[in-house]
């Protein structure tokens, strides 16, 4: 028997609720109230004769057996058909990553998934139900839960492979989520069915949930470009350099000819051969040229046709790096160190000037400037080293201390991001003094030697050391600190010169971009990105150039199709408990266990029954009741 007006979570508290009730009553039913009445016979007969406690405790247990009994008609309960087996509740979960876009000889793996999704749907029972998901990088819902296969039939026809990776996880999370909260009898089979096309690592279930796993395409071959990236050449010699990396992800050789091209120019062409489960890495010189748009683009060996039956991953894009003028000053006296360290960053444009020589207008479209051993008040982001005692200087020191022992650096500021000052000696260091604000990233015990400061729009920085009296300039952390540095005053650099932007992956957009900036694709479309914390991120959903507009800013980037995952079309195909290669044609048993589309009748209802049987017992209270007055 089960109940299928309410859940028995339901039904039990509202039992117990009117069990408590009656309970109460009965206890307050001994302090009987007294009060004068008119003389009457009939009430001194009743007086007369008082219930004994053991009628009161037979008439309490009669209005809990009442009360059980309307709880339970309000409850339907309806006994189970003998000759019916149990009903299944399937959630079915379709992979439509980049992967099922690849053709196959009757059409695309998407389309082998939405036959199987429709066989299985055929199935249905009037008992039965089916949720049908759709699951790349999310997984949404597509249907509820219903024995209907219309809803199935329309949704399939919107299905269409994205270029996303999966997240078979969250998936898995979301379709057990759907059943704790869909309408589903308990004593239903629920069941997980996902449809990719290949195996994926079984994640733990619930008890009581089985999962299936069904693969459908055959194992294809496939070559990528799987690396492209465009720089500025050195030197006096004019133009780029370009590096591109051909992966072949079957078994097999393959001859494959690689096109170097603009959108509107070709600029070389080579056939290359590709062992199988190897790769290929090509170098080129590009001589100046018009656009900043560079391709590589993989063909057939003979013709311009299309390599193989994926092409998401036959072009990648770069673009030519801009020459800017990022242009930072160094004043200092003599610093090899610093100096070095300024210059690792090749769109940086250090100049170099002595303290003597130094006056404000040198600052004049300089981005940044740093200080050895000066310190003039500026207003442009600034770095002190070693700052003296000087009027007009933004760092005031407050003690001089040697040797210093120093306390763990804080991690949690651009500056200090991934860098380590563990066991750095320093011979003599000034502790400086903090204002309202500051972030003291090093210090000791009595004081901070390294602060960051913020003051509107102008980040300062300063170091309460020299360079020359400590070990710093000799570790790996140095050259990080001052990157970190150029970073936190000048923003990052940038997205356009990131050849790593991939698909489906989140990438942190400039600082000026907000919500008001125009991000368009590959095809125009606008996009919107997400902001996380301070920022706006976005997770490009095409390769190909995507453009940033907002008022005098521009800016052009490229995003690529790189997923290894994605390209590898074999993938996990080994068999295992509960995994299914389909090919067309019947389903598997496994599948097909536990559908009925049986008609049975429907179990007759219980709950008039049930008020019957409490209207019986009030009448034969009743009757006790009246006989005990009377007689």
């Amino acid at each position: 028997m089960r109940l299928t007006g309410l859940t028995p979570t339901e039904f039990s508290l509202l039992f117990s609720l009117a069990a408590l009730l009656a309970v109460i009553f009965y206890l307050l039913s001994f302090r009987r109230r007294i009060a004068v009445v008119a003389t009457d016979p009939i009430w001194r007969k009743v007086i007369g004769r008082k219930r004994t406690p053991f009628r009161k405790l037979l008439a309490l247990l009669g209005q809990i057996l009442i009360l059980f009994m309307l709880c339970l008609a309000l409850g339907d309960p309806r006994t189970k058909n003998k000759d019916a087996d149990q009903p299944v509740a399937a959630a079915v979960i379709v992979d439509v990553s980049a992967s099922m876009s690849a053709q196959e000889s009757d059409g695309m793996r998407i389309e082998q998934a939405t036959n199987l999704v429709v066989a299985i749907a055929e199935l249905l029972g009037p008992r039965d139900r089916l949720m049908l998901l759709s699951m790349d990088d999310t997984c949404r819902p597509l249907t509820t839960f219903s024995s209907e296969v219309q809803p199935v039939m329309d949704a399939l026809k919107k299905l269409n492979p994205t270029l996303m990776p999966e997240d078979v996880p969250a998936a898995i999370r979301f379709a057990t989520a759907a059943f704790s909260s869909a309408d589903i009898s308990d004593e239903s089979r629920k069941r997980i069915i996902l449809i990719s096309d290949r195996f994926h690592v079984q994640p733990k279930l619930d008890q009581g949930l089985e999962l299936i796993q069904v693969a459908v395409g055959t194992v294809q071959q496939n070559v990528a470009v799987t690396a492209l990236d465009v720089r500025k050449r050195t030197g006096a010699a004019k133009g780029s350099e370009l590096f591109v990396e051909v992966t072949n992800y079957g078994a097999q050789p393959r001859p494959v000819r690689l096109s170097i091209h603009t959108p509107e120019v070709l600029l070389g062409r080579e056939t290359i051969e590709i062992d199988g489960h190897d790769s290929v890495s090509q170098s080129y010189f590009l001589k100046p040229v018009e656009s900043r748009q560079i391709m590589a683009t993989l063909t057939a060996r003979r013709s311009s046709a299309s390599l193989d039956r994926f092409v998401a991953d036959d072009r990648a894009y770069s673009l030519i790096p801009v020459e800017e003028d990022r242009r930072v000053v160094l004043v200092t006296a003599g610093n090899f160190y610093l100096e070095k360290a300024l210059k690792l960053n090749p769109s940086v444009n250090v100049q170099i000037v002595k303290p003597e020589d130094f006056r404000a207008g040198l600052l004049n479209n300089a981005l940044a400037v740093f200080f050895d051993g000066v310190c003039p008040a500026v207003d442009i982001p600034a770095a002190y080293f070693n700052p003296p005692d000087s009027p007009g200087c933004p760092f005031a020191k407050m003690s001089q201390v040697d040797f210093p022992e120093l306390l763990p650096l804080r991690g949690d500021h651009p500056v200090s991001d991934g860098v380590s000052l563990v066991d750095v000696q320093i011979r003599a260091a000034s502790r400086l003094k903090p204002v309202a604000g500051d972030v003291e990233l090093l210090q000791d015990k009595q004081g901070p030697l390294l602060i960051a400061r913020k003051i509107g729009g102008q980040r300062l920085l300063g170091v309460g050391f020299d360079l020359a009296q400590s070990d710093l300039p000799l570790r790996v952390a140095f050259p990080l600190l001052v990157q970190n540095c150029l970073d936190w005053f000048l923003g990052k650099v940038i997205v356009e010169e990131q050849s790593t932007i991939s698909v489906g992956r989140l990438y942190a957009l400039p600082e000026w971009v907000n919500s008001e900036a125009v991000i368009t694709d590959s095809q125009a479309m606008r996009v919107f990105p997400s902001r996380i914390g301070e920022k706006f991120w976005l997770r490009p959903r095409q390769p190909g150039y995507y453009s940033v507009e907002l008022n005098k800013n521009r800016l052009t980037f490229p995003v690529n199709f790189h997923s290894r995952t994605e390209s590898d079309l074999k993938g996990d195909r080994r068999a295992g408990p509960n995994r299914l290669v389909w090919r067309q044609g019947d389903l598997p048993a496994v599948l097909v266990d536990g559908f009925d589309k049986t008609e049975y009748p429907e179990p007759p209802m219980q709950w008039p029954t049930l008020l019957l049987a409490a209207a019986w017992i009030l009448l034969f209270d009743w009757m006790f009741f009246c006989f005990r007055i009377l007689f």
